[in-house]
């Protein structure tokens, strides 16, 4: 499987301090990623919002010089307007890109209660309706859509939404680790999203446990939950085509309140028994300590940055030692 570095790894604190080099924007992320003989880099389309076809091609030929591919992240809001969804796929044809990631909700930490169960289900009907009038043009571009598991969606209902708009062209991005954060191990999310499969986020989290969940709190890839060889190991059987960026957010400690029972009031019945083994997984994985990121307890930039590149480092040097990438 190849690895690419993504964007939101990162924050504005590199701006901040001053460094010279930025890897919240394009040219530094590639930068940083030919350091580390990454295979690619992830980040904004509106990155490139209002540059002329000249630049375009001009940054596309920096990435193909340090043999870096590009993953696009679309923004707006698909539930309520196809419009950036389609600039994305046009944008990501010009810089000769594959995919282009969207999520369906602007949620996070899998509580959809605000919605209510008929609201999630007339939500995830909109995003099914916008997705159909932008698939024929990704389709005819050769852009595949990757929807992404952003805290917010179970694997059932990701598939389901592929079945129902009907593309080939639209799939998956999975989030390693957020399908926790639905209630999910990590490997039976893989496996069941494995047909639709266009993208990865290797993301891990170190447990905090509370009351009514669990905190999920960034870590390096191999300091978590996660068991990166069985991962790996799942992606390359059953889609070893399919590429992955490091993402190492977020930049505060998520609270999944699995153990409150209206926490599943939106979710559709499924096996208790993969529902007992993501909780088993979470409660092994308990840690205890000081939950707050550098940025929770809002320490300097230069702080920030250290610990932003020091994760970088310490992932690089676990994949490497695994053989998820080359020595």
């Amino acid at each position: 499987m190849k690895i690419g570095l993504c964007a939101w790894s990162f924050t504005g604190s590199h701006r901040e301090s001053g460094r010279e080099l930025d890897p919240f924007e394009p040219e530094g992320l590639a930068r940083l990623a030919a350091l580390w003989g990454l295979a690619s880099i992830e980040g904004s389309a509106g990155w490139f919002e209002g540059r002329d076809p000249g630049e375009l091609a001009a940054f596309r030929d920096r990435l193909d010089a340090d043999g870096l591919g590009l993953f696009l992240d679309t923004g707006g809001e698909i539930w309520r307007d196809p419009e950036p969804l389609r600039s994305s796929v046009r944008l990501a044809h010009s810089l000769g890109t594959r995919v282009v990631r969207v999520t369906v909700s602007g949620m996070l930490e899998g509580d959809r209660r605000s919605y209510g169960l008929d609201g999630w289900r007339d939500h995830l009907e909109a995003v099914a309706r916008n997705l159909r009038e932008v698939m024929p043009l990704a389709e005819e571009l050769g852009i595949s859509v990757g929807m992404e598991n952003h805290q917010d969606i179970c694997s059932w209902e990701l598939c389901r939404l592929c079945e129902q708009v009907g593309s080939p062209s639209l799939g998956v991005t999975m989030d390693v680790g957020n399908a926790l954060a639905v209630g999910e191990t990590c490997s039976s999310f893989a496996r069941r999203v494995m047909p639709f499969l266009k993208h990865v986020h290797l993301k891990d989290y170190t447990i905090y446990p509370t009351s009514s969940g669990y905190r999920l709190k960034r870590c390096p890839l191999g300091s978590g939950v996660v068991d990166w060889v069985d991962m790996l190991g799942i992606f390359g059987d059953g889609a070893p085509e399919v590429e992955a960026c490091i993402e190492l957010g977020a930049t505060s400690a998520r609270h999944i309140r699995i153990l409150e029972a209206d926490y599943w009031s939106t979710f559709a019945p499924r096996p208790l028994e993969g529902v007992i083994d993501a909780i088993r997984t979470l409660h092994q994985a308990s840690s205890h300590g000081d939950l707050q990121t550098p940025h929770e307890r809002g320490e300097d930039a230069d702080m920030r940055v250290a610990y932003e590149f020091d994760q970088l480092e310490t992932s690089v040097g676990y994949l490497k030692g695994i053989g998820g990438l080359p020595g």
